[in-house]
């Protein structure tokens, strides 16, 4: 087994970044602002860099975009942080070119959803496709990213994960975005000290901090990483009341943002308060206006996000 797994730094929980993809005006990649993430990510601790995933607008970037965005992510990040790479596609064989470079590249890991237009039906056949996938970058641990609310496939993570640690020799975990706190911690139970449970859920990082979860992956830590991560130290300081109000908050910035085009736009509208402008998103999603972003800065502000974020 090919293990991937993160210093908590006393917390208790590693806080891993789903990255936004910059896009320029005229909505070509903007490489040049690659550099300006990685640096706000390694100023507040992030432990890594998750890059063309469900934030990083991956299903709406050609193959060649998405390994030049990889390409670039490992030149800024050299020595600062690790990448991970979602290398997952609508396609079997373009998912196993995708996890090639990304080995090639020199990144950290790789991680994939399921086929998400002609999906399986059964754990076998999800894991057959991962273990493709997986053979394609051999020296790489693989982690399953389970988002069924993307994906269409709600075949439980457990199942898949107790299947997919014996059919994938460098198989390293799930990363959990959904909502089914049952599953959530059936996987955490079952993963024990060989496999990670990355939880994928921003509003559900406390609660699973106290089911034993060491790391979390998310596009909210884009901006807000500063934010969970003292809410961490107060759980981790035994100051639950204080953790509780800083997730209160979080869940309320994510409510917010979700009025304003949806999670997505709306997050990354807020990239900007934390100085790293990712442009709009890219169609079909709906980016909000000059005025919309306004408005929503000065309702998250008016929540007090702005001064607890540092």
């Amino acid at each position: 087994m090919t293990g991937l797994r993160y210093s908590t730094d006393g917390t208790g929980m590693a806080l891993l970044t789903a990255v936004f993809t910059p896009f320029t005006e005229s909505g070509r990649l903007d490489l040049d602002t690659v550099q300006k993430q990685a640096d706000d990510l390694v100023a507040w601790g992030s432990a890594a860099a998750y890059v063309g995933g469900t934030a990083g607008e991956g299903a709406s970037l050609v193959t060649e975009e998405r390994m030049a965005l990889v390409e670039r992510w490992c030149e800024v990040a050299a020595g600062r942080l690790d990448v991970i790479v979602h290398v997952g596609h609508a396609s079997i064989t373009e998912a196993r070119r995708l996890a090639a470079h990304a080995e090639a590249a020199g990144v950290r890991a790789i991680s994939a959803v399921a086929p998400y237009f002609h999906r399986p039906d059964t754990v076998d056949a999800l894991v057959d496709g991962c273990a493709a996938i997986a053979d394609a970058a051999p020296t790489l641990p693989f982690t399953y990213y389970h988002i069924p609310s993307m994906t269409g496939v709600h075949l439980r993570a457990s199942d898949v994960l107790l299947a997919a640690r014996e059919k994938i020799p460098t198989f390293a975990g799930v990363k959990f975005a959904h909502n089914d706190m049952v599953d959530l911690q059936r996987c955490l139970q079952l993963a024990g000290e060989e496999h990670e449970v990355f939880v994928g859920v921003a509003k559900l990082v406390l609660a699973a901090w106290q089911w034993g979860a060491r790391a979390a992956i998310g596009s909210v830590y884009n901006f807000a990483g500063p934010l969970f991560r003292r809410m961490l130290e107060h759980a981790a300081g035994g100051d639950l009341d204080r953790a509780r109000e800083s997730q209160l908050l979080a869940q309320q910035v994510i409510d917010a943002a979700a009025r304003y085009g949806g999670e997505l736009a709306g997050f990354k509208a807020l990239g900007a308060l934390s100085g790293v402008d990712c442009g709009r998103c890219r169609p079909p999603l709906v980016s909000p206006g000059p005025e919309q972003v306004a408005a929503l800065h000065a309702e998250v502000t008016g929540l007090g996000f702005t001064e607890r974020n540092r």
